[in-house]
């Protein structure tokens, strides 16, 4: 390889099956487009509708439930640790102090 010469590692690869389904390939699109933060129940009503679809797009049909899988994943992910944010805060409180909460059954003697 010479000097100043541009080398292309992955020019004819493609990392997405072609999608011959309509409904598969914008349900894919969708997905894609979509916060995975917190999906819309629009989104993910065509994609389960388009996975559960009976067509010859196998390819397509197998990406899109990778990449629902994946975004089902995150969305869960991401809640679980908004969780363990707010469980921190609570216990700690925004300014950073430690807060105790101590309970007394019997009072001080």
């Amino acid at each position: 390889m010479g000097m100043g010469q541009v080398r292309r590692f992955s020019e004819d690869v493609s990392h997405m099956p072609e999608m011959e389904d309509s409904d598969v390939l914008n349900a894919f699109k969708d997905l894609m487009a979509a916060d995975w933060a917190e999906l819309p129940s629009a989104v993910v009503k065509d994609a389960k509708t388009a996975i559960s679809k009976n067509t010859d797009d196998k390819a397509g049909q197998e990406a899109l439930k990778n990449v629902f899988r994946a975004a089902e994943a995150v969305e869960e992910f991401g809640g679980i640790l908004t969780s363990i944010k707010m469980e921190i805060d609570d216990s700690i409180g925004m300014s950073g102090e430690v807060c105790l909460f101590v309970s007394f059954t019997k009072p001080f003697s």
